[in-house]
């Protein structure tokens, strides 16, 4: 398949250029913002092409139902259901010490219904516009190449190639920046575990933009459960890591009894 192998040269070669040029990935920085934008889609620009080009249809109706309100939702409830999992880990610090020391105090509990509706917002706009990017290509154009594979064949075939394509990132230190050489396998696992919600809310959504709401808002909210538990290590807690993988494997039993 001449698309997927454009998407990985495409993209790491973008990476490299960014490293050569002195940029590193993991800093918070206007150049890192714009870098992981261009990046996440690259993908996207490839999909375009190659579904113009074979005549493929894209969907992306603007029309939401109840599915897109399980995909705006659903990564809230991976998160928050993520924490007492974490605990066996790590000790619970929550979320004060991210205000800077001249912010007003905040209630625990106000602090974290701030934090998740700032998440539900970003999901559901700049990051959405963001992760569209992502999803074109692996929820968009490979789904429909793979379709008449079947649901969870594809899915394992999708949440491969998907999480591979991160390796650069995570070598950088992206989500497990202690451990980045066993982060390239915990990613395809996590994108193998998540790529059946996301194909879900592709199809019952009728459109690419719900599997990418759902992407958006995961990357928006998934991070307050690596900061609210001490992270003793980066396989053990939170979404990325065990925790998150479990709760994962849990929906897709409950998904595979119904597709």
């Amino acid at each position: 398949m001449k698309a997927i192998y454009w998407v990985y040269g495409l993209s790491w070669g973008l990476f490299l250029a960014y490293y050569l040029l002195g940029g590193r990935w993991g800093s918070p920085s206007w150049e890192n913002a714009v870098f992981g934008f261009l990046y996440m889609w690259v993908p996207g620009l490839v999909a375009l092409y190659f579904a113009r080009r074979e005549g493929l249809r894209l969907p992306l109706s603007p029309r939401p139902n109840r599915y897109w309100l399980f995909a705006w939702l659903f990564p809230v409830g991976l998160t928050l259901l993520s924490l007492p999992l974490s605990l066996p880990f790590g000790a619970w610090k929550g979320l004060k010490g991210l205000l800077p020391p001249e912010a007003p105090a905040l209630p625990e509990a106000a602090l974290w219904a701030l934090l998740l509706l700032q998440g539900l917002l970003a999901g559901a706009t700049v990051n959405l516009l963001a992760a569209l990017g992502e999803e074109l290509f692996w929820r968009g154009y490979l789904w429909e190449k793979l379709r008449e594979r079947g649901f969870w064949p594809a899915s394992l075939e999708i949440g491969f190639y998907w999480g591979l394509w991160h390796a650069p990132l995570v070598l950088a230190g992206h989500n497990y920046p202690k451990e980045p050489l066993l982060g390239v396998p915990m990613t395809i696992l996590f994108t193998l575990l998540l790529t059946p919600a996301l194909l879900h809310v592709r199809e019952k959504g009728g459109s690419i933009l719900a599997a990418a709401l759902l992407h958006g808002t995961l990357n928006a909210v998934a991070g307050l459960s690596l900061v609210a538990v001490e992270r003793t290590h980066d396989l053990l807690i939170g979404v990325v890591g065990l925790p998150g993988f479990f709760l994962m494997a849990l929906f897709n039993l409950w998904l595979r009894s119904r597709v």
